[in-house]
């Protein structure tokens, strides 16, 4: 990344405003599961350890729930540039060539994310169709799939929002530069 991550703060046009606001809320809602899954873990744990009687099919809920957790948490990720960037490679190049990378790689994984969400659209279909449920519980695989759908389809609007702001940010530089 150039000189950090782009969002800092919330940002300030409407669009960016509102977007950051939704990932935001995916964030939150994301750790509302994980806690909710912890807290089933531990009643788990305490009453397999005092009365032999766990909460039946916990690791199939928190299968579930992490996968849908873990989606939720990829929006604000993006807008917030904390995923992984390796630059070994890059690190001594121009600010410029850096940021035209970083906006290719945002752009990336918004059509990423744009292709999961299709794929996971008709993922989803397939499963309610063949009627596929978890072994123990019986709960139909296709709800968490649906559920992850709408963190995939922020993501994608996050990476090719993230690349337009590289991509405004290096056009900027370039201009006062003449």
């Amino acid at each position: 990344m150039a000189e950090g991550p782009l969002i800092q703060r919330v940002p300030t046009d409407r669009f960016g405003y509102l977007l950051f606001l939704a990932a935001r809320a995916f964030a939150l809602a994301g750790g509302l599961v994980i806690v909710a899954l912890t807290l089933m873990s531990l009643a788990s744990i305490a009453g397999r350890a005092l009365f032999d009687t766990p909460v039946p099919g916990d690791y199939e809920l928190i299968q579930l729930g992490c996968a849908v957790a873990v989606a939720s948490f990829l929006p604000l990720t993006q807008l917030r540039g904390g995923h992984v960037i390796v630059d070994f490679f890059t690190a001594h190049s121009r600010p410029a060539v850096r940021e035209w990378l970083d906006a290719l790689g945002a752009l990336l994984v918004g059509l990423a994310g744009a292709l999961i969400a299709w794929r996971m659209t008709h993922g989803a279909i397939s499963l309610r169709e063949a009627n596929d449920q978890s072994t123990i519980l019986g709960v139909p695989t296709w709800y968490a799939v649906a559920l992850m759908l709408p963190s995939f389809a922020l993501l994608a609007v996050s990476g090719l929002y993230t690349a337009w702001l590289h991509a405004k940010r290096v056009l900027a530089s370039e201009a006062a530069d003449r």
